[in-house]
């Protein structure tokens, strides 16, 4: 295991993990999806969008079905997990990852391993059978990484229109191991 994800805490996000999940989203999808979604697009993504779609999402009256934890190191927030059940179409037996991002600087540090895990492991607490997610089509990176650690491809694509910018993405999926 790295170092980095040696010193890690794994716990729940809160409101006040707001202004520091806000940039690192930013941070993370300009580094990560540069040369994949059109530049345009990139600067678009602010940091102040970022934080009210945060506050939204951290608020439990917002979204109560919606779980964040975040990778902390020295007091600093250096990644995240959002998840849930599965949205479209909607499922009581499937969860979801809605987004994991974690510092451009510490990619392949084992952070993203580690909240992915503990993503996948609350879901399976909540009697949830499979996860799926939804990735760029095009980012080699996230696909390995997914695909290294048991998930699969399920054939599904989509295109999704964001700030008038069509943005492909595909489906991926695992089996959760029931606790007991």
């Amino acid at each position: 295991m790295n170092p980095a994800s040696k010193r890690v805490a794994i716990r729940d996000a809160t409101l006040a993990d707001t202004e520091a999940i806000a940039a690192l989203h930013v941070a993370s999808w300009r580094s990560a999806y540069q040369g994949i979604v059109p530049d345009g697009f990139l600067e678009s993504i602010t940091r102040e969008s970022r934080i009210v779609r945060w506050r939204n999402a951290l608020s439990s009256a917002e979204s109560p079905h919606t779980e964040t934890v975040v990778a902390v190191d020295g007091g600093e927030i250096r990644g995240f997990c959002s998840f849930g059940p599965r949205r479209e179409p909607a499922s009581s037996e499937v969860g979801e990852v809605y987004a994991l991002h974690v510092h451009p600087s510490l990619r392949r540090s084992g952070i993203g391993t580690l909240l992915l895990e503990a993503a996948l492991r609350r879901l399976a607490v909540r009697d949830r059978v499979a996860a799926v997610l939804w990735v760029l089509r095009d980012n080699v990176s996230a696909r390995t990484f997914y695909e290294a650690r048991g998930w699969s491809a399920t054939g599904e694509e989509m295109v999704e229109h964001r700030s008038g910018f069509a943005i492909p993405e595909t489906r991926y999926t695992i089996a959760l191991d029931l606790p007991g």
